[in-house]
């Protein structure tokens, strides 16, 4: 006998040679051009993913949010496209944004209403995050538990 997980897939009860099986979640990943909407289809792209991943919907707000602040930068603070990866874990999820753009975050003191409020977000929102300064540019990684 099978039962259902929050997003319909079946649950083998107990285990046996005929459970049923969901095939493994993988990473998805995006490249997002400096086009109107860049913004905006992230965020569709990783609301779609984590309901097909089976996420609940605070936890997907969570997600959203860091995704827009990361992807937002990007789009907002460089001329180069964005790369955004989601990557399931044993408790949560990594959320990697990449750019080719050489400048580093900055920490903005006091933060305004014209912004300065993102790494502190990050902090708020992410269990832990890192910033990686590569030859060819940088990529954030954030980790949210689930």
């Amino acid at each position: 006998m099978t039962t259902g997980d929050a997003a319909g897939h079946p649950r083998p009860r107990s285990g046996g040679r005929h459970a049923a099986t969901r095939p493994p979640i993988t990473a998805q990943t995006w490249v997002l051009p400096r086009t109107f909407g860049a913004l905006a289809r992230a965020r569709g792209l990783v609301r779609d993913t984590l309901a097909t991943w089976g996420w609940p919907d605070d936890r997907t707000d969570d997600v959203v949010q860091v995704v827009s602040e990361l992807v937002g930068n990007v789009l907002r603070h460089t001329s180069a496209e964005a790369q955004l990866t989601l990557a399931p874990t044993a408790d949560g999820l990594h959320i990697r944004v990449g750019d080719h753009a050489r400048g580093l975050l900055v920490l903005q003191r006091p933060a305004n209403v014209e912004g300065g409020y993102g790494l502190r977000l990050l902090d708020l929102l992410t269990t832990e995050w890192t910033v990686e300064q590569h030859a060819s540019g940088k990529q954030v990684y954030a980790h949210i538990r689930r």
